[in-house]
């Protein structure tokens, strides 16, 4: 009897669940579950924790850039050996209260940066060496997006005349960035939301746009003037308090709404953690510090990810933890989780270098950027394989930063211990069970795989769980559990290509007491 794997369902009961329990370190796979690796420091630190991070490329000469931002300055990515954190700031820096981020969009060959505490920031893609004030006449902002790629859009505003407006959307002239002042002419102009649902809390770029309030989602559409932009209601007593939740993939829009996990696709919003990961999540979440939530896509695993702040893990003011789902519409087997300390997680896209390039590299950073104290000095050391996309330009991929302010890519050689723990159940119905021999299917030359047994016989009772079997030559697991209810953890070392389930061969009924 094969048991897969089946889908992470951790707000369901344990017993007789039809998924699993505990998908700790894994990726879903869309049929299986993969092994998640650990991640390896790509450049130098930030000064402080990263409060925002983004990537914009060059649309006339296809150059990457990658810029972040912390407390008191923003930085540009060098392509240089080692890749550093340039201090690209404007002079005098910046000065983030504690809770606030920074929102980045590209607008045409620029990068714009905002926070409600300083005045909008500009950076212009192979011209500028600093950011600098956008424009005199604009107003501070929480967020920003590009709205049909000719409408640089604000929200959450401040400015001299009319003091804080959470609930107030803005935009200047059409095609660019600067030329505030309303006007039929530029169709420069502003819209105030209905203030009863909350303040706006983002802004997603689109050829429409989709604000979330903190009790509604509202569709911005451009109709040219005199409106210039209508903004429909789509839902209300919906919406998001986590901004760094939302976040777009194509049409879709998925964030943390009122009472869960939930996808938007312009018209309405369905539930996609409910019954499955929403008591989890809201359980588990520090909301001393939710400001913290960041979102990002791994576009080859299909991957929409949510890095947090756990409380079970309680390390304080980090995300210590990340929610996978995967998006593709195929897939079986939608959740999952890493425990890993993150300041900020994005979608970056690679810098690119020469073999001449990588050769400075090495000399350059002999060994900062290794995991071990064994200096890097031959490339056969180098934290990603030479085929790897980090090397190659214009690649996006998955990035964080680590707890040590620097930008980290992926390894493909060190992983996370994994733990996948299946539902309980009670094998002999009525009766307890001695369970005898299974065997995990576990698909991994490097792979080490042992199973740990919990048991219990009343439901009132804790499960208790034995010391982790190792497998046999046979790849079995030997044991002598008698027990009621019996589940099943598999803990799996070194990486693996695909955790399949569990086969039960033998067991026996154990009697009724």
């Amino acid at each position: 009897m094969i048991l897969e794997f089946p889908e992470f369902l951790p707000d369901l009961p344990p017993l007789n669940n039809p998924g699993m329990t505990v998908a700790e370190n894994v990726i879903p796979a869309g049929a299986s579950y993969k092994a998640f690796p650990s991640f390896e420091p790509y450049s130098t630190a930030l000064t402080n924790y990263c409060r925002g991070a983004a990537s914009a490329r060059d649309p006339e000469t296809a150059v990457t850039y990658n810029f972040a931002g912390d407390e008191t300055k923003l930085y540009l990515l060098s392509n240089g050996t080692p890749p550093t954190w340039d201090d690209v700031s404007k002079v005098g820096g910046y000065g983030l209260s504690a809770d606030e981020v920074w929102s980045f969009t590209q607008f045409g060959d620029e990068m714009i940066a905002v926070n409600i505490d300083t005045a909008m920031q500009k950076y212009q893609l192979g011209v500028d060496t600093l950011f600098s004030d956008l424009d005199a006449g604009a107003p501070l902002a929480r967020y920003v997006a590009a709205v049909t790629d000719d409408f640089l859009v604000v929200g959450n505003t401040y400015d001299a005349v009319d003091g804080f407006k959470p609930y107030r959307v803005r935009w200047p002239g059409i095609g660019g960035t600067t030329g505030w002042t309303v006007s039929a002419t530029t169709q420069a102009d502003y819209q105030d939301l209905n203030g009863k649902y909350g303040w706006i809390q983002q802004i997603l770029s689109g050829q429409y746009g989709v604000i979330f309030q903190e009790r509604a989602i509202v569709r911005m559409d451009y109709v040219g003037s005199p409106a210039i932009f209508q903004f429909t209601e789509v839902e209300i007593n919906q919406g998001t308090k986590y901004p760094g939740s939302c976040i777009r993939v194509g049409d879709l829009s998925f964030f943390i709404g009122l009472d869960g996990f939930r996808v938007f696709d312009g018209n309405q919003s369905v539930q996609i953690g409910v019954n499955k990961v929403d008591n989890f999540f809201f359980d588990d979440l520090d909301t001393s510090y939710e400001y913290l939530i960041s979102s990002a896509v791994d576009f080859d695993n299909h991957l929409v990810m949510w890095a947090y702040p756990s409380r079970a893990i309680g390390a304080g003011a980090v995300n210590s933890r990340i929610l996978f789902y995967n998006y593709s519409p195929n897939a079986t087997k939608r959740w999952s989780y890493a425990n890993i300390s993150t300041q900020y997680i994005f979608s970056a896209l690679s810098q690119g270098y020469t073999l001449d390039g990588l050769d400075s590299w090495l000399q350059n950073n002999p060994q900062s950027f290794s995991s071990s104290s064994t200096p890097i000095i031959s490339l056969d050391l180098l934290p990603y394989p030479l085929d790897s996309r980090v090397w190659v330009g214009n690649q996006l991929q998955f990035g964080i930063f680590n707890a040590d302010n620097k930008l980290s890519y992926a390894s493909t050689s060190v992983f996370l211990d994994a733990i996948l723990e299946t539902a309980e159940a009670q094998i002999t119905p009525g009766q307890r069970t001695e369970l005898q021999l299974t065997k995990p299917i576990v698909d991994g030359e490097n792979t080490t795989v042992t199973v740990q047994i919990g048991t219990r016989n009343l439901m009132n009772e804790t499960p208790s769980f034995g010391t982790a079997i190792s497998l046999d030559v046979n790849g079995n697991c030997q044991s002598r559990s008698n027990a009621r209810y019996h589940r099943l953890r598999i803990n799996a070392t070194g990486g693996f290509d695909n955790a399949i389930g569990v086969e039960v061969l033998e067991f026996k009924p154990a009697g009724y007491r």
